[in-house]
């Protein structure tokens, strides 16, 4: 979800786009996806694709849109930006309506949307500062309309948690790119309205398109110098578990937080163990209590998929979803047509809940839609925290 915005790696798409070919087949509505399917949110990828592509089942079962069917046409970028950009201008050369993604490389996307005037839906880097740079009381990208875990919410909720709990102070390690800067400016945001300040912020350059974990131990040894006793370990599954481990090592006990990474699947408490055992996040509080909708997309995903379902999953078929319902209620696949549409819908209901979007809000997911967890290890599982 996350890739650093890198101009560059945009440049060469507007060749690329200029060498369109032959639009796509009239009998069929092109939908793109491009989603991270290996790396170190490898899973979150597989994830966005394999609800994308339920809903695409759905539709066609049901008869498609306006009488046509759904294509969905999807790509790997590898959490890399290069990939993002040029398979982006390959989607749209080929004829797609929409393109969904990425969670990877949100900032890529999301720019391109602008310059190409594309509807972008999905899971956009979970939202946050790519949907709304200046913030969340800023305007947002005009073409993306985000459906993944905001980034605002999740550090809001664990901002507030923070506030009330850690007395000696709160420090924060994430990632640079918009995806941690987002869960940092949520925490912020609590800490500010109170007139308080997180007492560490480090940025940490991971290593996403591989997923090997970063050296934290330096970062280990400050916290436990400054005294500070909460921790948001804003950073992969992969390096969340290894902070604990470097906790251990050193024998500091403090209460650490994660992100909306952190529960979406098992990479995590399986990598972690027992030490993961009262590590705080927040999830969806329509995933927890699910409706029996998400209760049967839930088993049809395990039927077919042999994996749990996720939120991205979740998520990702109601981007999906929506779009056909927007094409269907619009009669048009014209894209100033969809933005429109997309921009009016009120009350969508989703199997991750009610879903509006209008001009000001271009994200679905608020705080006031999550809940805190924390992990019980010895049931391996989150729970509502008290």
């Amino acid at each position: 979800m996350k890739a650093k915005f890198v101009k560059a790696a945009l440049v060469a798409t507007t060749a690329l786009i200029a060498a369109a070919g032959q639009a796509h087949a009239e009998d069929d509505i092109l939908v793109g996806l491009i989603a991270g399917t290996t790396g170190a949110y490898g899973s979150t990828g597989v994830a966005t694709v394999n609800g994308a592509m339920l809903a695409v089942e759905k539709i066609n079962a049901d008869g498609g849109v306006l009488g046509r069917k759904i294509k969905l046409e999807w790509y790997n970028d590898n959490a890399s930006a290069t990939l993002s950009g040029q398979f982006y201008a390959k989607l749209v050369s080929n004829g797609a309506v929409a393109i969904a993604g990425s969670p990877d490389t949100g900032p890529t996307t999301a720019e391109l949307a602008i310059r190409y005037k594309m509807p972008t839906i999905g899971v956009v880097d979970d939202g946050g500062l790519t949907v709304n740079p200046d913030g969340p009381d800023g305007p947002p990208n005009p073409w993306v309309f985000d459906f993944g875990l905001n980034t605002f919410a999740w550090g809001g909720k664990i901002g507030e948690h923070a506030l009330k709990n850690c007395p000696d102070g709160l420090a924060v390690l994430h990632d640079p790119s918009t995806y941690g800067m987002g869960g940092l400016y949520g925490i912020e945001q609590v800490y500010k309205a109170a007139g308080q300040k997180i007492a560490l912020d480090h940025s940490i350059t991971e290593n996403w398109s591989t997923g090997a974990t970063a050296g934290l131990m330096p970062e280990v040894q400050a916290i436990k110098d400054a005294g500070i006793k909460c921790v948001d370990v804003w950073l992969t599954p992969q390096d969340q578990a290894a902070f604990l481990q470097d906790l251990q090592a050193v024998g500091y006990k403090a209460t650490v937080y994660g992100n909306d990474e952190t529960n979406a699947d098992d990479t995590f408490a399986k990598l972690a163990g027992d030490l993961a055992e009262g590590v705080l996040t927040a999830a969806l509080t329509s995933g927890l209590h699910p409706s029996p909708e998400l209760t049967k997309f839930r088993e049809e995903y395990k039927a077919k998929f042999n994996l749990e379902s996720t939120p991205f999953a979740e998520t990702s078929y109601d981007s999906i979803m929506m779009l056909a319902k927007v094409i269907s209620d619009t009669k048009s696949t014209k894209n100033t047509d969809l933005q429109k549409a997309f921009n009016e819908v009120q009350g969508f209901k989703g199997i991750s809940g009610d879903l509006s979007f209008n001009e000001k809000n271009h994200i679905t997911i608020s705080k006031d839609q999550v809940t805190l967890v924390k992990y019980d290890a010895a049931k391996k599982e989150w729970v509502e925290a008290q």
